[in-house]
């Protein structure tokens, strides 16, 4: 090594490995110089074995660094606002993760409903069969079959062949292997097991209009929405939920959240059935955030023993905190949710599903 740079230096402030450096911008700190550190920053500590077993589970890092923003008495420094507890920092983190299984717990559910209803959609119309070994999908009896689909689709020919190609993949779950080594064809709800979120929904992307309409129409019930305001809202539905996933997936907070698909307004407003009000979305507010999430899947699922449940997880992991005030804001506001949410989506609940009980009872906790 000559003390060059070992990567190349892509401007200011970019990495560069020497040699010779002996000041690391982040060096090691052991777990009592990390609550000095905290202290220095106006953190506050009321217990330091607590904060110290805190750390070595779960990290400074994750702990202080994922959750300063909230807390930080101007941005882009390291300085905290006065009276900040660890305690704070950490009690947001836990929040957080427990909301982050149920977001995806839910989100997940939306990708059953669309592969299950677009594998059937398929089937009906284009037969249980596929050859795994034809790529060009050029056989009219396979359902993967290009004339099944749009011609007008974007990437049509390439999104039939990534999905063909899943089926010849070292990564077949075990029901596909089943049918591919035991069984004379593998049908369509049989690959979609096989298919990540997005590329079930690049297939439904490719579909021919009526069928698309049919699928947008079994998500979206409602006759007073049209179908290409359907297909509009079922398309930026999805993106929105696959990204929020990604995001989360990979230990992100699942609030503050940006750069997502924006919901449309129309169609939102009527869907969620006044749970957001226009003026909360022209400030927005649920258009492409934490609760935009929560609303598109009561939008979506058809089911109200699952809502119910999803509102119940809800309330189990937010009232325990509701009175809490952190920076002067509550619990609820620093997540971007409203201080009313189990209030209107016991509303969406019982418009929804005219004849659910929705009561105490019923959902709440006991």
């Amino acid at each position: 090594m000559t003390g060059e740079a070992l990567f190349p230096l892509f401007g200011k402030g970019a990495l560069t490995i020497v040699e010779n450096i002996t000041d690391y911008d982040k060096p090691f700190l052991t777990y009592e110089e990390q609550m000095d550190l905290m202290e220095s920053r106006n953190i506050i500590i009321q217990n330091r074995d607590f904060t110290r077993r805190a750390l070595s589970g779960l990290s400074y890092y994750t702990i202080i660094n994922g959750y300063k923003n909230t807390f930080l008495s101007q941005i882009g420094t390291d300085n905290f606002i006065e009276g900040t507890k660890f305690d704070d920092l950490y009690t947001l983190h836990m929040i957080d993760t427990n909301l982050n299984t149920i977001i995806l717990k839910y989100i997940l559910f939306v990708e059953r409903y669309l592969k299950t209803k677009l594998s059937y959609i398929i089937s009906e119309n284009y037969g249980v069969y596929t050859n795994i070994e034809d790529l060009s999908n050029c056989n009219p009896k396979d359902y993967l079959f290009r004339g099944n689909y749009s011609r007008s689709a974007y990437g049509r020919n390439n999104i039939l062949l990534r999905i063909k190609e899943t089926l010849t993949s070292n990564r077949i779950n075990p029901s596909v292997a089943h049918y591919a080594n035991d069984k004379n064809h593998i049908p369509a709800w049989i690959l979609m097991t096989n298919l990540t979120f997005g590329l079930a929904i690049k297939w439904y992307s490719i579909l021919k209009n009526d069928d698309k309409a049919r699928l947008c129409t079994e998500f979206i019930p409602e006759s007073d929405i049209s179908i290409s305001d359907k297909k509009e809202f079922i398309t930026i539905a999805f993106s929105l939920l696959r990204e929020y996933r990604n995001r989360i997936a990979h230990s992100n907070r699942t609030f503050n959240v940006t750069g997502l698909p924006v919901l449309p307004k129309r169609q939102l407003l009527t869907l969620s059935r006044n749970a957001l009000s226009p003026d909360e979305y022209n400030k927005n507010f649920g258009k492409s955030d934490l609760f935009a999430v929560i609303l598109v899947c009561f939008i979506l699922i058809d089911d109200r023993y699952i809502l119910s449940n999803f509102l119940r997880d809800l309330i189990y992991i937010l009232d325990p905190y509701k009175t809490i005030v952190m920076n002067r804001s509550t619990i609820l506001k620093i997540l971007g949710l409203p201080e009313n949410l189990n209030d209107r989506l016991k509303q969406l609940l019982l418009e929804k599903f005219s004849d659910i009980n929705v009561n105490q009872n019923n959902i709440e906790r006991t």
